[in-house]
């Protein structure tokens, strides 16, 4: 079998890239103090997200001598928050991504494999979310964590002749970010959220489970 703990370190390497490139983008500003401290729930906010799909499992195996992973693809989503006033909020997002499928297969008597592409998967989801965030009274408390957990679906959609079926699956979500109110109405994010299901279907016995993580940077607007 490939090397997954050497795949693992190279999506790491990635996730902590984009985590940094993010961070670059959360300017301090005595306008965003201002605003934000202007702001009183209860409020909505819409934001747009870029980003990529971090796969840190497995699609699916049978024993040791077939496993089939997604690539890392970028990603696109969009998110529309309701926040109700003590740090709760409701949220629903989207997104989609388009990421490579490989099969993998081993030879359990010579320890020899053999890695096949087998084309993109469309990888559409949708979730809802219970949000809270800490309330700072402070103005020098520009950065705004945030956390969520909630539910979703997941729809893969293969290229005809990949052995694999469509299917959606039910996907427990853990989520948590920082924001920043730029200037009037507008803020940037960084967001990360954990998608976790499983994938029945095709050549698999059983199904295993799944952690897709999103890392992405947000732009949005209060309403």
């Amino acid at each position: 079998m490939h090397d997954t703990g050497r795949t693992g370190r190279r999506r790491a390497s990635g996730m902590a890239a984009v985590i940094a490139v993010a961070a670059l983008a959360f300017p301090a500003g005595a306008t965003a103090q201002a605003y934000q401290a202007t702001v009183t729930p209860p409020t909505v906010e819409l934001t747009g997200y870029f980003g990529a799909v971090f796969p840190m499992s497995v699609l699916g195996s049978q024993g040791d001598t077939l496993k089939a992973d997604l690539s890392t693809k970028p990603a696109f989503g969009a998110g529309l928050e309701y926040w109700f006033g003590g740090g709760f909020g409701i949220g629903v997002a989207g997104g989609f991504t388009s990421p490579g499928i490989s099969l993998t297969t081993a030879d359990a008597g010579t320890g020899g494999q053999d890695v096949v592409d087998l084309g993109t998967v469309d990888y559409l989801h949708g979730e809802a979310l219970l949000l809270w965030r800490p309330q700072f009274t402070s103005s020098a408390a520009v950065l705004l964590p945030y956390f969520g957990a909630g539910a979703g679906i997941r729809r893969l959609d293969f290229e005809d002749g990949s052995g694999f079926e469509d299917g959606s699956d039910v996907t427990i979500v853990l989520n948590a970010g920082t924001q920043i109110w730029v200037s009037e109405g507008v803020h940037l994010r960084l967001d990360i959220r954990d998608l976790i299901s499983s994938y029945e279907g095709g050549v698999f016995e059983s199904s295993d489970l799944q952690h897709d993580l999103f890392v992405q940077v947000g732009l949005g607007v209060g309403l």
